[in-house]
């Protein structure tokens, strides 16, 4: 009978197992210097020009912003339009701190609002009540008919200042 020899599992040579691990460490070393370059590099380029166009879109929005508040406040003389477009921003701006600086401003221009207004509604009241009588009134004369007219033209121009129509600026056109 033969004898058989124990086989042995050759033993791994330290210095290979290092360099395949020195392989596989370089290997995701290059994956993650690739990883860095080709990925985070482009992400970080792509948030950086979205900051860039939403600050010049902002930058934009203020100009047209500027030339509106310009030109329906600063220079427009009615507490009446004043009011109404204090009256929008506060609901409509879109930050918090902008909301209160419009409430604020509306707090403000409020009072001389009341003091405007009041004279004509006093006024509107008067002129109505006469043109029912007037209305109701079984005379039908000439002098009747041109006092109603005359009271229906006043009552269409008191409509007007407190219902004003809004004009907005003109919007000058940039090369762009």
């Amino acid at each position: 009978m033969e004898e058989k020899k124990p086989t042995s599992t050759p033993k791994p040579d330290p210095a290979k197992l290092a360099a395949q691990s020195m392989q596989r460490l370089k290997f995701w070393i290059d994956f993650l210097k690739w990883f860095i370059v080709s990925v985070a590099l482009v992400v970080v380029t792509i948030i950086i020009d979205y900051g860039f166009k939403d600050r010049q879109a902002g930058l934009a929005e203020l100009k047209f912003y500027d030339n509106y508040v310009t030109e329906l406040i600063v220079l427009n003389p009615s507490p009446v339009q004043k009011r109404m477009l204090a009256q929008y921003f506060a609901c409509v701006s879109p930050s918090d701190k902008l909301k209160e600086g419009w409430k604020i401003y509306y707090d403000s221009i409020y009072p001389q609002y009341i003091d405007y207004i009041t004279p004509i509604l006093e006024e509107e009241a008067v002129l109505s009540q006469r043109f029912q009588s007037l209305l109701t009134s079984p005379d039908s004369q000439d002098a009747s008919r041109e006092e109603r007219s005359r009271i229906e033209t006043k009552l269409a121009e008191i409509h007007k200042i407190l219902y004003p129509e809004m004009k907005l600026p003109e919007i000058e056109e940039s090369g762009q």
